[in-house]
């Protein structure tokens, strides 16, 4: 058995830049996030660590990284689905201040933007999700990543989603995955506890004794 425990990185910055790649890193506020859920993590039997390139994601899991110290391997197809843009707005901003992305988006216009095509995004992420499973790199894997990249990778475990489904993701929440026989289960969603709490015994598929405090 083996668990991945996913990752999405804390709050980033706006960036706006005439060329070239976006990659902001994270604002105050999500260098917080990322603190709180490597504190969390830290008392997991965590044996491997991934990210996506982006700066968000390595930032998100790096104190995890150096607490454990534990190599931090870069995948790049975990990368989300704006990996060419030059902008990058936070999702929850958009409807204020990324009225242009929203614009493209719905008008399709993806390469305009540094967008991969739906399509393409979502068989990159099936394809390098598929490959984690068949050979993932420990038992108890944490990767850093993106919204986008999470849900795709809900979308490749249990096939399309009913239109009713919808994944909320918060800044710097966990989902984790098992996998047992080659099968892989949601085992959690959206965890955002490590924001209220602390804990100070490990706790994970591989031991679940744990001592947690409010």
């Amino acid at each position: 058995m083996s668990e991945f425990v996913v990752v999405r990185h804390g709050r980033p910055l706006t960036e706006r830049l005439e060329s070239g790649i976006a990659d902001p890193s994270l604002d105050e506020f999500g260098r917080w996030q990322a603190e709180r859920v490597c504190a969390w993590l830290a008392h997991e039997p965590v044996d491997a660590v991934v990210a996506s390139p982006k700066a968000r994601a390595i930032e998100t899991v790096q104190p995890l990284v150096d607490q454990l110290d534990v190599p931090l391997t870069i995948v790049a197809d975990l990368d989300e689905i704006d990996r060419f843009s030059s902008v990058y707005v936070p999702t929850d901003m958009w409807a204020t201040e990324g009225l242009d992305i929203l614009e493209a988006l719905g008008e399709k216009r993806y390469a305009d933007i540094g967008y991969d095509p739906p399509d393409v995004f979502r068989e990159r992420i099936a394809n390098v999700w598929r490959e984690l499973v068949a050979d993932p790199p420990g038992e108890h894997v944490v990767i850093g990543c993106h919204g986008g990249t999470i849900r795709e990778i809900i979308r490749a475990t249990f096939g399309e989603m009913p239109a009713s489904f919808h994944a909320q993701l918060e800044y710097a929440s966990i989902c984790r995955f098992a996998v047992t026989d080659g099968r892989v289960s949601l085992t959690t969603l959206n965890e955002t506890g490590h924001f209220d709490a602390t804990r100070d015994s490990i706790r994970g598929a591989m031991n679940t004794a744990s001592t947690i405090k409010s």
